[in-house]
């Protein structure tokens, strides 16, 4: 009888509290700004989410062209008056607004992928990636707002990142051949010869894939660019005693070389739209790739391979000259790495990082990213296990789970960026990491985003000695995350 007691008088606060907690209350008393409040954090499906970004952004009358990176929806906008940037911010699945370059990106995280897939319909008549009809006072907006330097970064970045899943599946190949050599596979046999010749190839003939993609980006024909590419690592690579029309043809290693390339694709679309222009229409389809082929080769081994060789040389030189101030140098840029994101000025060290692993096979810049992605998820965990609200505790736990095991976008910018004090504490912790990191030469046989997952990246060579200390750096910057963050503290809003 007690007990029963005990029942039916704890009942309705039970109640009562499920009530508050989920929202079973009395429809009666629901006003409007909180059924609105409460439309807006129901978690959406990715129909839903796709729907309301374009309504947010002005509808599809209002974009361009549309795309996606590993986080980031990025859409061209006619008129950025017209995003409901509020609006936008409101939405829980929107971790992040990034207005660069003219671009208008919305950070969503690793289910971008997801949603970019349900914005057709919502987007029926624009493009996606660059549009070959595209309007020309959209074109011009576009222009005005981007400086020579964005227009270049823009087409480097846009050439690099497609291929960079290529070399992430060699870089794990090679990883894999390293554990096995340590349990016994026989690195002089045919088996491991086999997979490493393979994975060798995709650093060898990256130009051919960067060349494609570089064509694509630019409109013109991928296929010429991808045949010229290869054929000057194949034919002319170290070519000795060469010549052609009586002129020697210099020594340049065109295999792995992406910055003739990048020279290259440029001045091919320039002629293959002048050719696509002033060639009569019944003679384009025949002479326009004949013409495109026997102009760009020569001008590949004598103009651009001569001064890729030189850009390539130099930027090898800068690398090595980094690494003899390894410690400081590699403090500031783990330091920086976090900003740099924020402002969408990573993409900057790619060309680097492409260059170095396609040269000497390993990259140390890319390790900037080991200290600052494991700082920040270790921020993120302290969020999670220091604050008071609810809310954040939730948010602070999986954008650092999610930093560990997928991308940091969630943590930076769902919140280290909000909170502020977390950010400057991921970013100390990941100064001190990269100092280590430098101090031991720490490098990667492969290129991609640093989480558990990827820590294979430091896996090469003879031993695994540079993937050990990568792990011990990997956990001295999430620690020094953590331990920053619960010391400097954070303000709840």
């Amino acid at each position: 009888m007690k007990d029963r007691n005990v029942i039916l008088w704890s009942g309705p606060f039970f109640f009562g509290f499920w009530q508050k907690a989920y929202g079973f209350a009395d429809k009666s008393r629901d006003t409007g700004n909180v059924k609105r409040k409460r439309r807006i954090r129901r978690i959406m499906t990715h129909k839903e989410l796709a729907k309301t970004i374009v309504e947010k952004i002005g509808g599809s009358e209002n974009v361009t062209l549309y795309t996606h990176c590993i986080t980031r929806l990025r859409f061209i906008l006619k008129d950025k008056s017209k995003v409901d940037e509020d609006g936008l911010r409101e939405l829980k699945e929107v971790m992040g607004i990034v207005d660069r370059g003219g671009q208008y990106q919305i950070v969503i995280g690793s289910d971008v992928e997801r949603v970019f897939n349900e914005l057709a319909p919502f987007l029926p008549n624009v493009e996606q990636d660059n549009p070959e009809g595209e309007k020309e006072e959209a074109k011009e907006s576009t222009e005005e707002k981007k400086s020579p330097l964005q227009t270049v970064m823009s087409y480097v970045s846009a050439s690099i990142v497609p291929t960079i899943t290529v070399i992430v599946a060699a870089g794990l190949i090679n990883a894999v051949l390293a554990i096995a050599v340590q349990f016994g596979l026989d690195n002089q046999g045919s088996t491991y010869t086999v997979w490493n010749s393979f994975a060798q190839l995709a650093f060898s003939y990256l130009p051919v894939w960067l060349a494609f993609s570089a064509a694509k980006y630019l409109k013109t024909d991928g296929y010429v660019a991808a045949f010229i590419t290869a054929a000057t690592i194949t034919l002319f690579s170290s070519a000795k005693n060469m010549s052609v029309f009586g002129i020697s043809i210099p020594e340049v290693n065109y295999s792995g070389a992406i910055v003739p390339v990048l020279l290259m694709v440029p001045v091919l679309a320039v002629l293959d739209k002048f050719l696509t222009n002033h060639l009569h229409k019944n003679l384009v389809y025949m002479f326009k790739p004949l013409i495109c082929a026997a102009v760009m080769l020569p001008l590949v081994l004598f103009v651009f391979g001569p001064i890729g060789a030189f850009v390539g040389t130099l930027l090898v030189d800068a690398c090595i000259a980094l690494m003899k101030v390894g410690p400081i140098s590699m403090a500031i840029l783990a330091a920086l790495h976090p900003i740099t994101v924020i402002f969408g000025m990573h993409s900057l060290f790619t060309p680097i990082l492409v260059n170095e692993l396609t040269t000497s096979g390993m990259t140390h810049v890319l390790c900037r990213a080991l200290a600052a992605n494991f700082a920040m998820a270790g921020a993120a965990v302290a969020v999670g296990v220091k604050a008071k609200k609810v809310s954040t505790k939730s948010v602070g736990f999986s954008a650092g789970v999610t930093a560990l095991l997928a991308a940091t976008e969630p943590a930076l910018y769902g919140v280290l960026l909000p909170l502020k004090r977390p950010l400057i504490a991921a970013c100390g912790a990941a100064g001190v990491a990269g100092a280590v990191i430098g101090l031991l030469g720490i490098h990667a046989y492969s290129m991609g985003s640093f989480n558990l997952f990827t820590l294979s990246f430091t896996i090469g060579g003879d031993a695994m000695t540079n993937f050990y200390m990568a792990c011990g750096c990997a956990a001295l910057a999430f620690v020094l995350g953590f331990a920053f963050t619960w010391l400097l503290g954070f303000k709840e809003d």
